[in-house]
């Protein structure tokens, strides 16, 4: 997702925003990883942006001549895409503060942290997967209809 254009450079109050996570769940624990860089959103602390570009010169994120920082959006509607190609997908809303960028669809910011967190049903073990999610002190709630039942073929 990215934030469009007429970027604005911003500091002050934190601000909420759409954010969309992959969920890395197994028997072990259960967390939120950022779609795009696979960066761990750790419980109880928050995330902390860095660029991840290779071969550019070091720089605090974000930065405007470059995409890095947390990305938030303005509306749920920004991240379709990501929603529809993965289906390991959770979505919500997350507070970021310090330093960061507004544009017209969203920000981009230095540390982060969900507010709420929203499984989809028909996500695979839905109901689990927000049960463990509840690790991160926030709201968690499992949204949409249910996933079809599975066939079990009998041998």
């Amino acid at each position: 997702m990215r934030i469009g254009r007429s970027v604005v450079r911003l500091t002050g109050e934190p601000v909420v925003g759409w954010k969309i996570w992959r969920v890395e769940h197994d028997e072990a624990r259960t967390r939120l990883r950022s779609v795009l860089y696979g960066s761990l959103w750790p419980p109880g602390r928050p995330a902390i942006a860095d660029c991840k570009k290779l071969l550019r010169k070091r720089h605090e994120a974000p930065d405007p001549l470059c995409e890095c920082g947390i990305h938030v959006a303005k509306s749920l509607r920004e991240w379709g895409h990501y929603l529809a190609v993965g289906d390991d997908r959770v979505f919500g809303r997350a507070l970021i503060w310090g330093e960061r960028l507004e544009g017209e669809l969203g920000w981009r910011a230095a540390a982060a942290y969900p507010v709420e967190v929203q499984v989809p049903a028909t996500l695979e073990d839905a109901g689990s997967v927000a049960a463990e999610l509840m690790v991160y002190g926030v709201p968690v709630e499992v949204v949409g209809a249910p996933a079809p039942a599975k066939e079990v073929v009998v041998a």
